[in-house]
């Protein structure tokens, strides 16, 4: 057990040093790029509160803030263009926690930086193992409905190359959802939450 705490602790001191290296390097070369999508086509999203304020004791207060992931919630319908020209669209109200990156890796797999935009298409597709499209004649129908875990892990790192076009973080990323997402996928099976259809009136 010893062995693997110590482990863990230095893989996440290496990836906390070479964040901090490239993070210099970033304030040393002043990149500035033109981002890959618009500030427009950013989804609107506002954060759900951490529950710490009504546990228990104080126990309870800390393990929630140290392991409860932020979860945000659509305050509008959101559309998302692939790069085969399907228009996607998540129903305003949806929430989500972006892939459930663990705590630790978020220097390095921030679920509400690069891995945004891929994370919220991941997760809708994960709750409903489907996703609306809007087709050209203006009406909403269900895209890939019933395609699979693997179909949504492979999506996130494509739309992950789309946005951000980073190979490695996004390989890492969809490794974790791909070895990792089975317990999220099974939950999500149980539930069996029925799917909405975004209300374009709104």
């Amino acid at each position: 057990m010893n062995t693997i705490i110590y482990w863990v602790g230095l893989a996440i001191i290496l990836l906390l040093a070479i964040y901090i290296i490239f993070y210099f390097l970033y304030l040393k070369l002043k990149l500035v790029v033109d981002p890959a999508i618009s500030t427009e086509s950013m989804p609107a999203l506002k954060p759900v509160p951490i529950p710490t304020k009504n546990q228990k004791s104080v126990v309870h207060k800390l393990t929630v803030f140290i392991f409860e992931v932020r979860t945000w919630e659509l305050v509008e319908n959101w559309h998302y263009t692939l790069s085969d020209g399907v228009e996607l669209v998540i129903p305003k109200g949806f929430r989500f926690d972006g892939a459930s990156i663990p705590r630790p890796f978020w220097a390095i797999l921030n679920p509400i930086g690069l891995l945004l935009i891929p994370g919220l298409l991941h997760d809708y597709g994960y709750k409903y193992n489907q996703i609306w499209q809007m087709t050209p004649n203006g009406e909403i129908t269900p895209y890939m409905k019933g395609e699979g875990k693997e179909y949504w892990d492979n999506l996130f790192k494509k739309v992950g190359k789309e946005v951000n076009g980073f190979f490695l973080v996004n390989f890492i990323a969809w490794l974790a959802v791909a070895l990792g997402g089975s317990g999220a996928w099974n939950g999500h099976r149980k539930e069996n939450v029925e799917v909405v259809k975004p209300d374009l009136s709104r």
